[in-house]
């Protein structure tokens, strides 16, 4: 083999291994402390809440970071991602609780039945609206990911291929979160900080979650439709995935026991309880886990598992699971080796300053793609929102924006890259699952890409033109 193939091979093996990607990043970042000047705005307490100044922008000592910086920030992510890991971890076992009461297989060769009566597109499209609504307005993302391996397996069943199985459930998912009209992490804090009455101007959001997702679908379905009738289209065709392909011909003649038309409604029950927990109560993810935590054990004794049927189950589940818990923890490292470097700072007044003496649609615009070039840097929504949202409102008072139209910026340009950058780690997490190397995966997505972005930046425009508002 020539050298030339070697370096080949060991980049290819780069891009096809998620953790292989951020730790790579995050070896960038420590490089970047040693040429960028540290820099930090002076930041304030109001409200509860940290709140940058804007023109306080000041130069600091340079203190670069270590080698030994990038093996520290694995457990530093670790440590400040727990509680979404954990919930992988606790949800991705209740589920396996439920597979082995026999309820979830039986009632997947119902639907594959419904299926061929109706066609697969249908059930398609039937999986896209649910994790839509989990997306749009649960604004859910990380919690769906257990959930992952059983739609794929479901569409590879169906006759599609692994990346139909991620699009449908995790991209669909992903991208409805990304725009949707109730999400916290990004429309709730940034309304907070732009003293705007929570979710208002939900209208046009809800009317932009209606078009990106109507692009999203037929695109997916477009190109699901196209591998189904010919599987050598397929962009994933020549990766294995036989295990993720599940047989459900033992479960075709099997009628559903009472215990296990139980053990569904349990399932659906944790979902309802955990929205009510997390809209009325203040239920973070600890709390949702231990929901869907009781949920899996309550069934399992109703079918009559035992004990240590159930604990197996439990802890089977959580290894099948732990890869993209893992994910979630180290691409957290990312965020932790920018703010212990002080790159986030620097970067935003740069961004920021370039966005001055422009027109507001050039302006609002340019917020856009500010957001999306940071989203490759701080995947966190709520983070990205901390820090920029001070610096944009001044910049939208001087310039007679409303506040809304710089929120509505701040949210579509979040959006978009969540499903675009390979440092996101929830994304990693969904190709990891469905076997789909990044290469694969931006031949599929990007043209689709740009159509999002396009029409992201229409409706920008359009939010500035109307004065959206309130103000």
């Amino acid at each position: 083999m020539s050298n030339s193939n070697k370096k080949k091979l060991k980049l290819g093996d780069l891009f096809s291994n998620p953790l292989l990607i951020i730790f790579a990043v995050i070896t960038l970042c420590v490089i970047l402390t040693w040429f960028v000047t540290p820099g930090a705005f002076d930041r304030v307490e109001e409200g509860g809440r940290t709140i940058v100044v804007a023109g306080s922008y000041h130069t600091l000592p340079k203190n670069p970071l270590s080698l030994f910086d990038i093996f520290r920030s694995i457990p530093y992510g670790l440590v400040g991602a727990a509680d979404m890991m954990f919930m992988v971890l606790v949800v991705g076992g209740s589920l396996e609780v439920y597979t082995r009461t026999g309820a979830i297989d039986i009632g997947i060769t119902r639907v594959l039945k419904v299926s061929k009566k109706f066609g697969g597109q249908l059930v398609l499209a039937i999986i896209m609206l649910l994790f839509t609504i989990l997306g749009g307005f649960l604004g859910w993302s990380e919690q769906i990911i257990p959930f992952v391996p059983l739609i794929i397996s479901l569409c590879l069943a169906l006759g599609y291929d692994s990346l139909v199985g991620m699009a449908v459930c995790g991209f669909v998912n992903l991208v409805a979160f990304s725009v949707s009209p109730f999400a916290y992490a990004t429309v709730g804090i940034s309304q907070t900080i732009a003293e705007l009455p929570m979710y208002s101007g939900w209208q046009f959001r809800l009317l932009v979650l209606i078009v990106m997702q109507a692009l999203c679908w037929t695109w997916i379905l477009r190109y699901s439709a196209k591998v189904k009738k010919d599987p050598s289209k397929s962009y994933v065709k020549d990766i294995d995935v036989s295990s993720l392909r599940k047989d459900y011909t033992p479960y075709e003649s099997m009628k559903m026991t009472l215990p296990q038309i139980i053990a569904i409604i349990i399932l659906f029950i944790s979902f309802v309880v955990s929205i009510y927990g997390m809209l009325n109560l203040g239920w973070s993810t600890n709390e949702m886990a231990a929901t869907f935590l009781a949920g899996g054990i309550i069934s399992g004794v109703i079918n009559r598992l035992s004990a240590n049927d159930i604990t197996d189950g439990l802890v089977t589940g959580a290894k099948g699971a732990i890869m993209g818990a893992l994910i979630i923890g180290v691409a957290r490292g990312i965020q932790w080796i920018m703010t212990e470097g002080q790159l986030i700072d620097p970067v935003v007044n740069t961004l920021a300053n370039v966005l001055n003496g422009y027109s507001a649609e050039v302006t609002i615009i340019g917020i856009i793609l500010v957001v999306f070039l940071m989203d490759g840097l701080i995947a966190s929504g709520s983070g990205k929102a901390m820090a920029l949202m001070p610096i944009l409102i001044p910049l939208a008072d001087m310039l007679g924006m409303t506040r809304q139209s710089i929120v509505l910026a701040y949210q579509l340009g979040d959006g978009v890259a969540n499903t675009f950058w390979f440092t996101n780690g929830t994304m990693l997490i969904y190709m990891s699952l469905s076997k789909v190397p990044l290469k694969k995966w931006y031949k599929f997505v990007l043209p689709l890409e740009a159509v999002l972005l396009i029409a992201q930046l229409i409706f920008a425009v359009i939010a500035v033109n109307i004065n959206y508002g309130p103000f």
